[in-house]
């Protein structure tokens, strides 16, 4: 068990986060396999529907994978205060919380027209669409459960299991999308259904693994009823980290409806080409899920100088790789979207998802300020200081959907990108090096410049 508490080696640093990108990769080449799969076997319509859905999968990932995230803040900070009751107690109920959420969201499957209407789907899309929806709400819940489940027992230094759990999700989900489309004709609702099963089988797996190891039985055991401070804690910071990522993706929503008026090749290669955005963020992903670890455990044991020494690490460390992606961009961009797209893509619909993807790659520098920033910040407290974030990229998105976009076209669409985590990203920057100036007087005394 490694404790972020102390400076670790940076052998312990990389076996501990390699599982973790592999783990984050695999998951998201499911989408666009996905994807891929829906254009082979079904058409690009399939994967048409899939994309003008992806704003309300992106609200209900947000809502369960953001509001647990949140939860396990609050449970690394116990973790670094080394309270096993207390850590308990806020343990349990953040599960209560999380269960209540997930009986919420089957009760949306009922109701798919009005998200529709919402996303502005096309009438001929909709009776496709209404079927994904419903798989998407009923396994929503799987989504909170898995990542609540992976958040605790990477706060305690284990990362290989949970991330071969989320490999083998991965593998999964991708083996029955070809089954569900290829093999038994099912629609592009199998996507969805592919998502609901394996992630079903992999909350189980993270239970039993959790009520297995010895830390893992003391979270489990008999414990007092959560005080209403506990939930009150867990709510504002599982609540902000939530609201935060709706707000952002009713934006990408309102971007999305002018998107969704576009032809089918341009809906299908923004579509390719985001699943591959999500792809290669996830190398960036895993740092930012050290900086939250890391970041909570530290503030709960009283040591800014520790937030401070691993926030800039991982922020280092994500620029590497940011470096990387752009001088290899002529490479694999073109390479990627004519793989997934097959042969017969047409000219418009590489055009389209390659010039999105140029853009979002070179912008890649502003999303790490932008998710680092926000960690650490909700690892010290500062919940409202999401809100503001979520605020800024939803306005951006919607300056792009209302103004931008009717003016430039498809052009603003790409240069959108750029602005939504721009905008709150060197705004998470700038309040990261004053939070952190203040914890420092406040703990040594004195004044020290952040941000070098």
């Amino acid at each position: 068990m490694i404790r972020f508490t102390e400076i670790i080696s940076g052998k312990k640093l990389g076996l501990f986060l390699l599982p973790l990108m592999m783990s984050a990769i695999f998951q998201q080449i499911y989408d666009p396999i996905s994807a891929a799969v829906a254009g082979r076997y079904l058409n690009e319509e399939a994967v048409a529907v899939i994309g003008a859905c992806s704003g309300w999968s992106g609200v209900t990932e947000s809502l369960f994978v953001s509001m647990t995230t949140g939860f396990s803040i609050c449970i690394n900070r116990q973790a670094g205060l080394k309270d096993s009751t207390k850590m308990r107690s806020v343990f349990q109920t953040a599960v209560k919380i999380t269960l209540l959420l997930t009986f919420g969201s089957m009760l949306l499957a009922l109701f798919t027209e009005p998200f529709m209407g919402l996303a502005n789907i096309p009438e001929w899309m909709r009776p496709e669409a209404r079927r994904y929806l419903v798989w998407l709400f009923l396994g929503g819940g799987f989504w909170g459960i898995q990542n609540l489940l992976v958040c605790v027992i990477q706060g305690r230094g284990e990362s290989t299991y949970p991330s071969v759990v989320m490999i083998a999700s991965a593998v999964a989900q991708t083996a029955l999308s070809v089954v569900l489309l290829g093999k038994l004709g099912v629609g592009v609702e199998g996507v969805s259904l592919a998502v609901f099963i394996s992630q079903g089988v992999s909350s189980l797996l993270l239970c039993l693994y959790l009520c297995l190891r010895d830390w893992g039985k003391e979270l489990v055991r008999p414990a007092t009823e959560g005080s209403p401070g506990i939930w009150r804690d867990l709510l504002e910071s599982g609540t902000a980290k939530s609201l935060m990522g709706i707000m952002t993706n009713i934006g990408y929503m309102a971007v999305q409806r002018r998107i969704n008026l576009y032809s089918v090749d341009v809906i299908a290669g923004y579509t390719y080409a985001m699943s591959l955005m999500n792809l290669f963020m996830q190398p960036l992903c895993a740092y930012t899920i050290a900086a939250n670890i890391m970041s909570a455990q530290n503030v709960g044991s009283g040591s800014p100088e520790m937030v401070f020494y691993y926030n800039r690490k991982m922020t280092r460390h994500s620029l590497y790789w940011c470096a990387v992606y752009v001088l290899l961009a002529p490479v694999w961009i073109p390479s990627l979207m004519r793989l997934l797209a097959g042969e017969g893509a047409s000219a418009v619909l590489l055009q389209a998802g390659s010039g999105w993807l140029y853009v979002a790659v070179v912008s890649y520098p502003l999303l790490v300020f932008l998710m680092i920033g926000r960690n650490a910040l909700q690892g010290m407290g500062y919940y409202k200081v999401l809100l503001l974030l979520g605020f800024l990229e939803m306005a951006a998105r919607f300056f792009s959907a209302w103004a931008l976009i009717p003016l430039m076209g498809y052009a603003a669409v790409c240069f959108n990108t750029a602005l939504v985590w721009g905008l709150p990203g060197l705004t998470a920057l700038r309040l990261y090096r004053k939070r952190m100036k203040e914890a420092w007087r406040d703990a040594y005394g004195e004044e020290r410049v952040f941000g070098r």
